[in-house]
């Protein structure tokens, strides 16, 4: 008799849990708007998946050695000498790991220009890799 009671509570239990994690359910709870606010953020309130959102902490220290990488990987492929000034601005895009688009000011023979990089990191491997490195002037012509 307990084993079925026990069998109850946690068919119970998923019935519950299947029903918060439905966007039906969540959508018919918020009649007014329920849907846009699930397009911004994910189920958890986290980052939606594929979305690209900004991140406003330009002084956090792994962003800042993020776009430092991109600046050395991209002085080694392309045998520069670009010098890491600041970084002006970030983007991230939760993928297979997280896509990361920086606005990076850097120092070119005396000059400071902009530059856009893309980082893709997936930090449980170890692993990251510039996937983009232009002037902003190119970027914005291409648009």
């Amino acid at each position: 008799m307990r084993k079925y009671r026990v069998a109850g509570l946690v068919v119970a239990a998923l019935l519950v849990l299947h029903a918060l994690a439905t966007p039906s359910a969540q959508a018919e709870s918020h009649p007014t708007g329920g849907e846009e606010k699930m397009a911004d953020t994910g189920s958890d309130g986290g980052p939606m998946v594929g979305g690209v959102e900004p991140v406003g902490t330009e002084n956090d220290l792994h962003l800042v050695n993020l776009a430092r990488f991109a600046v050395t990987e991209h002085n080694k492929k392309a045998n520069a000498l670009l010098e890491y000034e600041k970084l002006v601005k970030v983007k991230r895009q939760v993928v297979a790991g997280t896509m990361y688009y920086f606005t990076i000011e850097v120092k070119e023979g005396g000059a400071n220009k902009l530059y856009e990089a893309k980082v893709w990191e997936k930090p449980w491997m170890d692993f990251k890799e510039l996937q983009e490195f232009k002037p902003v002037e190119e970027a914005s012509s291409n648009a």
